[in-house]
């Protein structure tokens, strides 16, 4: 099926190379980031030709969403069956927040180069800009999810709340940590410390956060 972006191969021989296309652009942006995203060098990585890609797509900024759909669609699928192994375990909630935020860092760390180049393209491009926060919103809404199971054990007072929080800010460290959206060479605090100890940490503080009661009015 055609996207907005992209026209779909419906012969097998097309979309073999349709693949390749879409391959080859992924391994671009894993090896050389953005900047080193060409037609040209799409065509000379996938031995697709560069007539065969514009059949498929009008320019590098629509292969580009192409490529952040299909990726993005893959790292949902990955994160959610990450949240379902750890539902599975059955831990209680000293043992599941520090396991959930772990996760989390991992599969950034995992994904971490291409999601730089989304977020580098998303703020030039609006339609890269909201596929990034629809998935943003996905992995926050599983995550949020695990946490609220658990909520009997919750200290704060209000769940849906702390549970948003702790995912936006473990989030934000993490993505600051890694350098994602920072522009190649400008300084953002990228690899600022040790990578296990901040997981760890974070892990300690978002339970810290859930599970330590909390007042809601003002000093006593």
């Amino acid at each position: 099926m055609d996207t907005p972006h992209a026209r779909k191969p419906k012969q097998r021989r097309s979309r073999a190379s349709y693949e390749r296309m879409i391959e080859g652009a992924v391994e671009i942006l894993r090896e050389q980031g953005l900047e080193g995203l060409t037609l040209a060098e799409v065509s000379r990585r996938s031995h697709v030709s560069i007539g065969s890609i514009y059949c498929r797509v009008q320019s590098k900024e629509h292969l580009l969403r192409e490529v952040q759909a299909r990726v993005l669609g893959e790292m949902d699928h990955e994160f959610a069956m990450l949240v379902n192994r750890v539902r599975r375990r059955m831990l209680p909630l000293r043992e599941l927040v520090p396991v959930l935020v772990r996760e989390l860092a991992q599969s950034l760390r995992r994904h971490a180069v291409l999601l730089n180049a989304f977020m580098q393209q998303a703020q030039r491009d609006e339609h890269i800009a909201a596929e990034g926060r629809r998935s943003y919103s996905q992995a926050m809404l599983d995550f949020k999810l695990l946490l609220l199971e658990h909520q009997a054990e919750f200290g704060h007072p209000d769940p849906e709340r702390a549970a948003s929080a702790c995912f936006i800010i473990v989030y934000g460290t993490l993505a600051r940590y890694l350098g994602l959206g920072a522009i190649p060479g400008e300084h953002s605090g990228a690899g600022d410390g040790d990578w296990k100890r901040l997981v760890e940490d974070l892990g300690l503080m978002a339970l810290a956060f859930l599970a330590t009661p909390h007042t809601t009015g003002g000093r006593r």
